[in-house]
C-alpha cells in the first residue's frame, strides 16, 4: 500500500492509504462536493486506563441525541492504533453557527466535564472550513 496523506502533529500520526482494491480511475471519478461545511477537530490523550471509558462516553452521548434536533452532520471518534490513549474527534456541521451552538452546549454539559475528567489535559480544538471533499 502507498501512503497518500500523512499528518503528524503533537505525536499523533494519521495516515490515509490507497487500498489495493481501489484503482486510480475510481479515485479520480468520484463526485466532488461544493457544499460548505464547518469542521471541528479535537485531539486529546486519555489518562492511563480510561480509554474504554472515553469510547463509552461518546457512545452514551450519541444514544442521548435527539435525531430531530441533531445539529451535526457527522461525528467521529478516532483512536490512534500506535498510541491507543490518543484520540481525534472530527465533527461536521452545515454552518459555523451550528458548530458554535453545539460547542457552547457541550461546554456547559455534564458530558464535557466527564470527558475532561478522563483526559490528561483539556482537548485541543481546531476549527476548519471544508475546502474540498470527495463523496
Amino acid at each position: 500500500m502507498e501512503v497518500i496523506l500523512s499528518l503528524e502533529d503533537k505525536g499523533v500520526k494519521l495516515s490515509m492509504v490507497l487500498s489495493e482494491f481501489m484503482t486510480l480511475h475510481e479515485i479520480s471519478h468520484r463526485e466532488e462536493s461544493k457544499e460548505q461545511l464547518f469542521v471541528i477537530v479535537s485531539t486529546y490523550r486519555a489518562k492511563p486506563g480510561e480509554e474504554d471509558a472515553i469510547i463509552a462516553l461518546h457512545e452514551d452521548w450519541q444514544r442521548k441525541q435527539d435525531l430531530k434536533d441533531k445539529v451535526y452532520l457527522s461525528w467521529e471518534l478516532l483512536r490512534n492504533t500506535e498510541a491507543p490513549r490518543e484520540f481525534i474527534v472530527i465533527a461536521y456541521f452545515a454552518s459555523e453557527e451550528l458548530a458554535r451552538a453545539m460547542v457552547d452546549d457541550l461546554n456547559q454539559d455534564a458530558w464535557y466535564f466527564r470527558l475532561v475528567s478522563l483526559i490528561e489535559e483539556g482537548p485541543a480544538c481546531m476549527n476548519y472550513e471544508s475546502a474540498w471533499r470527495a463523496l
